[in-house]
């Protein structure tokens, strides 16, 4: 007869362990399961019924390398493997250029049998996948009426877009650049060579200091000092390094402003002059009154904000007025000047220092005289230029590129050079209080479609929003946002000078999300799939671990291991 104590330990012990190792074999599996079918069922089947061995090979293809995230001003662009992007300076045909394979000797290795070649002989690695990189891209120009081509500022011609010349037979056209707008002229006569969608309105950057110059060095005794406010010291983007509290002669403020592009010295001026929104408002009235009525002041450093604008043609107005100045001149034509050092809050002091001037031009295109850089991240690349030759001072302003290299200013200055006293000129620059402002082009009459709610005539119609996403690059365009660098010493740079420290651009949007990659296996419904057996997989998991701490607890009730 059965001792009933003796059956007691096999139902309570050893029982529930077999339930147990049969719940760990039935949980390991459906774990299992819930982990490596979604890899199956997310990646791209290669046949209808893949080895076991493939399902697992196959995870890693769930993970692939994520596309960065672009900035509002930059594009995704997809480059092939294989090739190095280089800087951009023209537009070409490629984002950048293949790597030579570098000739290696042809070396017979003898191969086990029942072995292939993994290529053809000489052949290297297999080249890396295609890869996306975000790139600087050309600016949008903000939208204003249509211009009754009669009241267009400079002549009929320059109200159009994309590049406009009038070329005899034998002439060439413009060299090809990446600037959205641009305009070639004659310094000393106004007479426009050359232009590019010259009226568009675009963010004009830096080159704005142009204008602050030509409004406050009429105002301010070079010889004069002035103290600077704690607002220079925080100042964003490019800082010589001015220290709050400090005194500083106003020739010196204006050769860090126009050589250096120093966004507190623009400041410490403004303050001197009757203050930061005085300043705007003799900036504007300065604009009008040269005809330059694409401009609007609303910082006058030059930084992204509001609906600040200006463009090519407005940028060629003021410069040609700014360099009539004797002390404008001199100083954006000079390549070092002393800055006075300073004392800070902590008793610290230091010495005087060099600033060298951002203009690339200067040192590489013999002749050049002037005049101003600028880059911010929705401007891009701004630049006005100028430089002799044979007696004729050309003057180029370009607006909207996405290289700050020299060469193409170059280039459109050589061409200019060589044809002026071929060419037909398609407009002219106006004298100061010469041009109204341009009148909205009467809608037609008879087309009912038209909206007729315009522009009042006398003044244009501020944008009703800022500029919109930016366009994408045009074919070939290249090069990486890292090598997309302007000068040294434009925005984002600064001086080794005293109490020296930079910011990025004020009010600078958040990053968009890229587009989706392109091709690819379609994954719409196989994440539903791959998260409904998952699931099931940790409900397995789960009953497992219920399993044992049941077996655990029955144990324990039943005296212990059946084993002590």
């Amino acid at each position: 007869m059965a001792d009933p104590t003796r059956s007691r330990p096999l139902r309570g012990s050893v029982a529930p362990h077999l339930r147990a190792r049969a719940a760990l074999v039935i949980g390991t599996v459906a774990g299992l399961t819930g982990l490596v079918v979604p890899a199956a069922v997310t990646a791209p089947a290669a046949s209808a019924s893949p080895p076991a061995a493939a399902l697992v090979v196959a995870a890693p293809a769930l993970a692939p390398a994520a596309d960065p995230t672009c900035r509002p001003w930059q594009t995704p662009t997809r480059v092939p493997g294989g090739v190095t992007l280089t800087p951009r300076v023209f537009p070409t045909p490629s984002v950048g250029v293949a790597p030579k394979p570098t000739p290696r000797p042809a070396v017979t290795t003898p191969r086990p049998a029942g072995t292939t070649s993994p290529g053809p002989r000489g052949s290297s690695a297999p080249a890396p996948p295609p890869r996306t990189v975000c790139r600087n891209a050309p600016p949008t120009p903000f939208t204003h009426p249509a211009w009754d081509p009669q009241s267009v500022v400079g002549g009929p011609r320059l109200g159009g877009d994309g590049v406009l010349t009038d070329l005899p037979d034998g002439v060439p056209a413009p060299p090809a650049v990446y600037d959205v707008s641009y305009v070639v002229a004659d310094l000393t006569s106004g007479e426009i060579l050359a232009a590019k969608s010259p009226h568009a309105w675009l963010r004009p950057a830096s080159t704005l200091k142009t204008l602050t110059a030509l409004t406050l060095l009429p105002r301010l005794d070079p010889r004069r000092t002035v103290v600077a406010g704690p607002d220079a010291q925080r100042a964003a983007g490019t800082r010589v390094g001015i220290l709050a509290g400090n005194p500083y002669p106003v020739g010196s403020l204006f050769d860090a402003l126009l050589m250096f592009s120093a966004n507190d010295a623009a400041y410490v001026l403004a303050d001197a002059a009757g203050g930061y929104e005085r300043t705007v408002t003799l900036m504007n009235e300065r604009a009008t009154a040269l005809g330059a009525h694409d401009t609007l002041t609303v910082d006058p450093s030059g930084l992204d904000e509001g609906a600040q604008r200006s463009s090519a043609y407005d940028l060629a107005v003021i410069a040609r007025a700014a360099m009539r100045l004797p002390a404008f001149r001199a100083t954006v034509a000079r390549r070092t000047a002393t800055f006075p050092g300073g004392k800070d809050r902590t008793g610290r002091t230091y010495p005087a220092f060099e600033i060298h001037t951002i203009n690339d031009l200067l040192d590489h295109y013999p002749g050049a005289v002037g005049i101003k850089p600028g880059r911010t991240d929705r401007a891009q690349h701004t630049f006005i230029g100028a430089a002799t030759r044979g007696g004729r001072t050309l003057v180029v302003a370009q607006m909207g590129s996405v290289t700050g290299a020299w060469q193409p200013t170059a280039a459109l200055l050589d061409w200019g050079f060589a044809h002026a006293d071929r060419v037909r000129p398609v407009g002219r620059l106006v004298e100061p209080g010469e041009a109204a402002p341009p009148r909205a082009d009467a809608p037609d009459a008879t087309d009912d479609t038209t909206d007729h709610t315009t522009a009042d005539a006398g003044s244009p119609r501020p944008p009703t929003s800022g500029p919109t996403a930016p366009v994408a690059t045009r074919s070939g365009a290249g090069g990486l946002a890292g090598l997309d660098e302007a000068p040294t010493g434009t925005p984002g740079t600064s001086s080794s000078g005293a109490g020296v420290a930079t910011t990025g651009p004020r009010d600078r949007p958040p990053p968009v999300a890229g587009p989706a990659p392109a091709g690819g296996a379609d994954r719409s419904s196989a994440p539903w799939a791959g998260a409904a057996v998952l699931a099931v997989g940790w409900l397995g998991l789960a009953a497992l671990a219920g399993l044992v701490v049941r077996g655990l607890r029955r144990r324990r009730l039943s005296g212990g291991d059946a084993g002590s």
